[in-house]
């Protein structure tokens, strides 16, 4: 049965993002070492430097709701300096007490790797704090992900599909239940806290390319988030997406599909070029490692792999030369910098060509400055969101 907890809108709603990057990580101590994320070490890490920037960040979540932005999202990612997130779900809980308005989007839990039930409770916690405003993305995880917890890549996958049915079935029917699944078994399934939405919270899908990753959200009814693949990917992503969901018994419109970009607004369009040269901060040196690291054998299907390879997909992914550089990336319009004038232009021929319902802003990256963040957050929140919300949305063909 297709969930279909979405409703149709007229309005694209725009989200705020941020990596929380630890960016006092500089490219000299990186070169040392094979790989970006499981060798290097973590006497890096600066705990002093770490306070003041997850303070800095949570301030700017804090603006974003209060200037305008529809929601925050949040994501998490494990030995990785460029994201200070490793555990998602104590992040949210943080921006439920700094916020009140905008919605929260989890994207995402890392569930082929996590406790489904532990998931399940503390999302439904979430919701409670929030008053309800909890969007619970669910995500497969990197190579990274996998490995640190000991996983088999080649289970990554169908351990995901399990944990997402049993997260739902959690949320959905009365406990207690036992549950013997293939990879999750328990004698006893009875969480006590309960989502505040019923029947659940949205479920958000996010994927860089892989048409299986779309064919599965659409067969779901959940809202699929495209991370950063140029628009001509996008564009056929998003077919996939409207033709699955016809099969499964249901019209797809913008309620299902967002599109996440970078995007940094200025005073003036030299500054905002200046800024936005930290949005290829490290890029190449996060993904640089063995394959195991970053491609393990069996963790995508041959047909991802195929797909890959035939066409740019997601640029934040790395593995395109010099498709990552700046200049190439404002070419393809996945970087967006400028004034409000310049970006709520480029910005509005993304949603006229996409048409998505929700529009994903990652907003700062490196060592950007905390003052030209927020700088950003309040010339979108003033002048730029207004702009975009005039565009309407078109039903899918």
């Amino acid at each position: 049965m297709v969930d279909q907890l979405s409703r149709p809108k007229d309005q694209m709603e725009v989200y705020w993002f941020s990596e929380q990057a630890q960016g006092y990580i500089a490219d000299d101590q990186l070169e040392k070492f094979e790989s970006g994320r499981l060798a290097f070490p973590n006497t890096h890490f600066d705990p002093a430097k770490a306070h003041k920037l997850y303070n800095e960040y949570h301030e700017q979540y804090a603006l974003a709701d209060e200037i305008g932005f529809d929601g925050i999202m949040t994501n998490e990612h494990h030995s990785a300096y460029w994201c200070g997130k490793p555990a998602v779900n104590l992040d949210a809980a943080v921006i439920t007490k700094i916020t009140k308005k905008a919605k929260i989007a989890i994207l995402g839990n890392v569930i082929a790797v996590n406790d489904p039930v532990r998931m399940a409770e503390e999302v439904a916690m979430l919701d409670c704090y929030s008053g309800g405003r909890i969007i619970s993305g669910f995500v497969r995880g990197g190579a990274v992900e996998t490995l640190q917890a000991g996983i088999d890549p080649t289970q990554n996958r169908e351990r995901f599909e399990e944990a997402h049915d049993l997260i739902v079935k959690c949320w959905t029917e009365p406990g207690p239940f036992r549950y013997e699944g293939k990879h999750y078994q328990y004698r006893v399934v009875n969480p006590w806290v309960m989502p505040m939405q019923k029947p659940r919270p949205d479920i958000w899908f996010p994927g860089t390319g892989s048409p299986e990753s779309v064919v599965w959200a659409a067969q779901h009814g959940h809202p699929y988030m495209n991370l950063g693949a140029v628009m001509e990917t996008t564009e056929w992503l998003k077919q996939i997406y409207i033709d699955t969901a016809l099969e499964a018994g249901y019209k797809a419109g913008p309620e299902h599909f967002g599109y996440l970009l970078k995007v940094l607004v200025a005073d003036t369009e030299e500054k905002a070029q200046e800024i936005g040269r930290h949005f290829v901060w490290t890029e190449g040196h996060r993904q640089r490692g063995p394959r195991e690291h970053v491609d393990p054998p069996g963790y995508q299907s041959r047909k991802a792999l195929e797909v890959k390879r035939s066409r740019p997909t997601g640029v934040f992914a790395g593995n395109m030369g010099d498709a990552l550089s700046y200049e190439n990336q404002q070419e393809a319009r996945v970087i967006i910098v400028g004034t409000p004038d310049s970006v709520i232009e480029k910005l509005k021929y993304v949603a006229e060509n996409l048409n998505p319902g929700y529009l994903l802003i990652y907003g700062n990256e490196g060592p950007m400055k905390h003052e030209d963040s927020m700088r950003s957050i309040e010339l979108l929140g003033k002048e730029v969101i207004p702009a975009l919300k005039e565009i309407k949305l078109q039903a899918y063909d």
